[in-house]
């Protein structure tokens, strides 16, 4: 299986960090780009070939820089994962899918179900928010393959030490929702 891995936001947060906590220095493109890597070495632990790219250019909008949709559908991935962190106060992960009811929506209740159960356990007011249709997500609209978009938390809330202290687990629960949709539908 191929899976495209695209941290939010720009590499090195220039000229888009995504949101921030200033009152400890932590922006979203650093959780972003730390999970994506460890989840690709997840998935190729388990066989699987990873291509990553983090870029503000989703989808032309920044010449010069890569095209993350652009690199997706050329490499012809079997699976697109946007990993982000929400911001606004709330608590625990929600996954966003192009449309309801096809392979993208089974690819977000694979992860949302593998994060929920790997985070709740440490810490019991990470809540389960959810799997949405999102279809004006850049990301989601303009891939050729099942894609999702995970928020794994909220920086500016309870779960930044959910985010900060165990994201080997959300990586690991990133990775196994992935496979869980790969092993469903072959």
């Amino acid at each position: 299986m191929r899976v495209f891995i695209n941290p939010g936001h720009a590499l090195g947060g220039n000229p888009d960090p995504g949101c921030v906590n200033p009152a400890i220095h932590l922006r979203e493109c650093d959780l972003a780009i730390t999970y994506g890597s460890l989840c690709g070495k997840y998935l190729e632990a388990a066989g699987c070939e990873v291509r990553l790219l983090q870029s503000h250019n989703l989808a032309g909008e920044s010449p010069g820089y890569p095209c993350v949709c652009d690199a997706a559908n050329a490499w012809a991935a079997d699976v697109f994962l946007s990993i982000h962190v929400n911001a606004g106060g709330g608590r625990g992960a929600e996954t966003y899918c192009y449309n309801l009811g096809g392979k993208g929506e089974r690819l977000a209740h694979c992860i949302q179900k593998q994060l929920v159960a790997a985070i709740q356990p440490i810490d019991q007011g990470y809540r389960d928010r959810g799997v949405y249709e999102h279809p004006t997500f850049c990301v989601l609209r303009n891939t050729n393959m099942p894609a999702v978009l995970v928020e794994t938390g909220f920086i500016d809330s309870d779960d930044v030490s959910v985010l900060t202290l165990h994201g080997d687990e959300i990586t690991r629960a990133l990775a196994r929702g992935v496979t869980d949709y790969w092993q469903g539908s072959s």
